[in-house]
């Protein structure tokens, strides 16, 4: 007889077994992995099953209607399974299912002879005893030749057919005409598992080594179990057991596959197989996984043609780092591309929710090519896309600003890439603790190319110290501070100036050498963040220990003013001009930072930076270094500039000699650690704009995990940690904003190690 057993939620084949043997066939595969019968024995018996006729191995058990396992036959290979045992009175079930991925027809042969002695629970025998006579044979009733003779042993009737016993009363309690099909009471089953790539991208079901995987099922039935565990199968054997559980119910639980060294490139089944307090064994069905193998790609802070080989249906990453990157699909046309993010390629847009959806693998945010042959490509700090027919994808933001091109600092860091992610946000609060910015009455210049409604000025902030009533001092008066916030906060794609790194978040200006002191310089500004419920970020551009000493009250109180409001606030200090060339004459500048900038050792809020030049030898004369690429100005050479204080208490190195606008409307290269603090400080609001949950500590953290290093191997005295990305620190905070359990699987330097 062909079965089509247990195919629907909450149902199982019902058998009407018989003292004669009876065949059923079926069959189970990764759809569906197992079957269930059901049975009932009126009176105690020598039940019989078989298994046979299989070509891959399976397996069988033997269940109480409570769901217990009473026997199980779990031979190997394609060999029968039997199971003989003596059953008393009840409803039973049977259940097959395969052992690993097998996938067979089979035949199921039962049957139950009844036993003599019965028990006096017997129903048979209780309703015998009930009777004052029985009823007449009748030999042509339905081919039954004889009414059965309790006593005798010798002749044992077919107590489980009732068909065969049409003129007996049947007690209220049996039921003539059991339904084919009935509910199981109650069976326990998987309504729902799920295996999914918990990065984020488009391929639920393809998943890159090393990735993580998102677990989800739900087993029905009130089922009481003591074990679930996910199995990953391979070439019809386990590979690995990835995780257990012991909960009916389990909601994108998180598997980091960095932990299984056995899970390697390829194609594997995976399923949830239950183990139930009585023991019985449930399992889900199986769902396809592939492991991708990937090779890994990395640039430098130059601008860098990255070239993409990788065979149909691999994968790939690429680190594009600082500069004017590009990423050649060399053999890949448009048409191979099936999506960017997610989106068609003519939806791409740099500004406008393109980064909308992220792959998060190894702790951070990629853009995620798929193509069309099978393969996928994760990259970051790639600006430029370029195609088999030559064709180019410009990615980066590239705002209309004239002297944005020039603007080195922002490309050697990548800035022009993070702007996908944000501009800057309201909640983020940057500062200046600097000269001022606006002009004493009578004295020459005014703000340009800074928004005014941005700023938080009061009239004694009037950047005056180079005395601009007096011509024949030999000071520049070009305005310190109001360089230093034109690299932080220049109106940008205004068609003039340059682009600040910042594009909307206030400025609070403090004159520290006309105005305030640096105490009350950085409580007014904590305290007006606090009011407005803002992170901010601080520049100083003030060198030497006088500023710890005389910052307006003792040093210790400074100290305790940053530390205490570390949860809002970060300072980016320069490191001083202290050596050859500088404007502060060092004696100490090969060993160690000065000034405020010293309390990076026992702050975690403050970082201290040092300035980094595209200036070399050549032919022993010291010239710049650069190119440009796609009209932008690109460093070849990436050197600490010959004054720039250094040291074991060095956080990290920004570009100075940037582009900024001074107040007589000119833009000119600004130097020294007084350029190198705005650019750090400016990049670090991008950061905490896209996860203003995190406290300054953390955006330290994560712009010195994702530093470019630069000279030794690792951190070292020169460098610090090394040259600041913007691209890749943004990248950081949004994955920990966006997902952070998978991103914290990850730290974030760990792509680099």
């Amino acid at each position: 007889m062909l079965l089509d057993a247990g195919q629907s939620s909450g149902t199982t084949t019902v058998l009407n077994i018989t003292s004669s043997i009876q065949t059923f066939t079926d069959s189970i595969n990764a759809v569906d992995p197992y079957d269930r019968y059901q049975f009932t024995l009126s009176s105690r018996s020598s039940f019989h099953m078989s298994l046979s006729g299989m070509s891959a191995n399976a397996d069988t058990q033997l269940l109480s209607d409570q769901g217990q396992v009473l026997h199980s036959s779990t031979n190997g290979s394609t060999n029968n399974e039997t199971v003989d045992t003596i059953l008393n009175p009840g409803t039973y079930y049977i259940e097959i299912y395969p052992f690993g991925v097998a996938s067979t027809a089979y035949n199921l042969s039962v049957s139950a002879i009844p036993l003599s002695n019965q028990p006096n629970n017997d129903v048979l025998t209780n309703f015998n005893n009930t009777q004052t006579s029985l009823p007449p044979n009748n030999n042509n009733n339905q081919g039954n030749s004889s009414i059965p003779n309790w006593g005798n042993t010798s002749s044992q009737p077919d107590l489980t057919n009732w068909t065969s016993l049409p003129t007996i009363p049947m007690p209220p309690s049996v039921s003539p005409n059991p339904p084919e099909i009935a509910p199981i009471n109650p069976v326990p089953k998987f309504t729902n598992f799920s295996v999914i790539d918990a990065s984020g991208d488009s391929s639920l079901n393809t998943v890159f080594e090393g990735g993580a995987l998102r677990v989800s099922y739900d087993l029905a039935n009130g089922t009481s179990v003591s074990k679930v565990e996910l199995e990953v199968w391979q070439f019809d054997s386990i590979v690995d057991i990835l995780e257990n559980w012991n909960s009916n119910t389990l909601s994108n639980n998180l598997i980091n596959l960095a932990n299984f060294s056995s899970l390697t490139k390829g194609e594997y089944l995976v399923r949830a197989s239950a183990t139930t307090t009585s023991g019985q064994k449930i399992f889900s069905t199986f769902q396809n996984l592939e492991i991708l193998p990937w090779n890994k790609s990395i640039g430098t802070f130059t601008a860098d043609t990255l070239n993409y080989s990788a065979l149909p249906g691999e994968a790939a990453l690429f680190l594009g780092r600082g500069g004017t990157d590009t990423l050649n699909l060399a053999g890949i046309s448009r048409d191979g591309v099936t999506s960017i993010n997610g989106i068609n390629l003519s939806a791409f847009n740099p500004l406008s929710n393109s980064t909308g959806n992220q792959a998060i693998f190894k702790g951070t945010a990629f853009d995620y090519l798929t193509l069309a042959n099978g393969g996928e490509i994760y990259f970051q700090g790639i600006e430029n896309l370029k195609f088999a027919d030559g064709t180019n994808l410009e990615l980066q933001v590239r705002p209309n600003d004239w002297y944005f091109g020039n603007q080195w600092n922002l490309h050697i860091s990548d800035v022009d890439s993070a702007w996908r992610f944000t501009q800057g946000a309201n909640n983020i609060l940057l500062a200046s603790l600097d000269t001022g910015i606006l002009t004493a009455p009578g004295a020459s210049g005014s703000i340009v190319d800074i928004a005014a409604g941005r700023l938080i000025t009061d009239p004694t902030d009037d950047d005056n110290q180079d005395d601009d009533n007096n011509p024949n001092n030999g000071m520049t008066t070009y305005g310190h501070g109001h360089s230093s916030i034109s690299i932080m906060s220049s109106t940008a794609n205004n068609n003039s100036g340059i682009a600040g790194i910042n594009w909307n978040s206030q400025v609070y200006v403090n004159d520290l050498y006309r105005g305030v002191s640096l105490l009350q310089a950085i409580g007014d500004t904590i305290n007006y963040a606090r009011a407005n419920n803002m992170r901010v970020v601080f520049q100083g551009g003030i060198q030497g220990d006088y500023w710890l000493d005389y910052s307006g009250g003792t040093r210790q109180q400074l100290e305790q003013l940053i530390q205490n409001n570390s949860d809002i606030a970060l300072f980016a200090v320069g490191a001083g001009n202290g050596g050859p060339g500088g404007n502060f004459a060092d004696p100490n500048y090969l060993t160690s930072v000065n000034g405020l900038a010293r309390l990076e050792t026992t702050h975690s809020n403050v970082m201290s930076v040092g300035a980094l030049q595209t200036i070399g030898d050549v032919n022993g004369t010291r010239q710049w270094q650069y190119e440009f690429v796609n009209g932008l100005l690109n460093a070849k050479v990436a050197n600490i500039a010959p004054y720039s204080n250094r040291g074991s208490n060095l956080t990290l190195m920004a570009a100075t000699d940037s582009p900024a606008m001074d107040k007589y409307g000119n833009m000119k290269y600004f130097p020294g650690t007084s350029a190198s603090n705005p650019n750090l400080a400016g990049i670090a609001s991008l950061v905490w704009s896209v996860n203003p949950n995190l406290n300054a500590g953390q955006v330290r953290q994560i712009l010195t995990d994702t530093a470019m290093d630069l000279g030794a191997s690792g951190r070292d005295n020169t460098f610090g940690h090394g040259l600041v990305n913007a691209d890749a620190a943004v990248r950081r905070a949004w994955a920990l904003q966006n997902s952070s359990d998978v991103a914290n699987l990850y730290g974030s330097s760990s792509l680099l190690v």
